[in-house]
């Protein structure tokens, strides 16, 4: 019971975190170039400062990239966990209902025992009274105490028919959640394309304007 319930709270808190991954809110600086040359088509000295501010605002937007990747990491990686552990979960909740369910027929097996024993003794007239009452009261608590265990054994396997769907919640978060780090790779690779793309330009029209004169 002990593992179960320590499982149990493992399953929930696990379905309990934040099962959304944290959306990229990257904008990658515009060029412009065309814009900026006939800004400054005749101050070369503003042509390169205005460059160099673009340049500068691509320089953040790379930091901007590497702390994503990073954060994309750290999701991919929960979302390995999380898989990890709801196949666990599930393992290891089919295991106990195979368990509970051999002991609740065990029980009930044992039950119908005390039940025919008490049959045989109520047809056992012969007996006397002191001898019959003192066998009945054993059957008795013998029927109490698998009472007992047959309550508790139907509590566990409602406990766990409430983890296996608790963790079939969690399996159906976790698609989702795996999706949405597939489309924020997506994403995200294709902001560094443009980034790449952009920095290039810069990179080359900031070369150029050096011969401006």
């Amino acid at each position: 019971m002990k593992k179960i319930v320590l499982m149990a709270f493992a399953v929930l808190s696990m379905s309990a975190m934040a099962q959304h991954v944290t959306p990229l809110s990257i904008r990658i600086a515009e060029t412009k170039i065309d814009s900026l040359r006939t800004l400054y088509l005749s101050e070369p000295t503003m042509y390169r400062a205005a460059l160099e501010v673009v340049a500068q605002s691509l320089d953040k937007n790379e930091d901007e990239l590497k702390a994503a990747k990073a954060e994309l990491k750290a999701e991919l990686a929960h979302a390995k966990e999380m898989d990890n552990s709801l196949k666990d979960a599930t393992k290891m909740v089919a295991s106990m209902k195979k368990i509970y369910a051999k002991e609740e027929s065990e029980l009930k097996s044992m039950q119908k025992v005390v039940e025919g024993q008490q049959k045989t003794l109520n047809k056992q007239k012969e007996l006397n009274q002191e001898t019959r009452d003192s066998y009945l009261q054993l059957l008795e608590k013998q029927q109490k105490e698998l009472g007992y265990s047959l309550r508790d054994v139907a509590d566990r396997q409602r406990a766990i028919a409430e983890l296996e769907t608790t963790i079939q919640n969690g399996q159906t978060k976790l698609q989702t959640y795996i999706q949405e780090t597939q489309q924020k790779t997506l994403e995200l690779a294709q902001l560094e394309a443009l980034y790449k793309e952009r920095a290039a330009t810069i990179k080359a029209e900031q070369k150029a304007a050096r011969n401006m004169q």
